[in-house]
């Protein structure tokens, strides 16, 4: 899933990768998802930057929306 933002006047996309948990728990969730972001159209220019932990693992949300929202945050420091 691809959202084109616009923060502080600059645009930004936000990419959301959906990934199966081999094993997962009874009750647990089935999927999670990662993101990046990207400063100029990723159609034009591959790669991006992803959201990782302090140990350069990615972050790991529970939701497409609390990917969003996170990033929403995390940009609006950077650009």
């Amino acid at each position: 899933m691809t959202e084109k933002i616009s923060i502080n006047g600059n645009d930004a996309w936000i990419i959301i990768e959906p990934h199966a948990v081999h094993e997962p728990f009874e009750h647990a969730p089935t999927e999670y998802f990662t993101a990046s972001y990207h400063l100029q159209d990723p159609t034009s220019f591959p790669g991006g930057i992803l959201f990782v932990e302090h140990d350069k693992m990615p972050i790991r949300f529970g939701s497409p929306v609390e990917a969003l929202e996170y990033a929403n945050e995390k940009l609006l420091g950077v650009i």
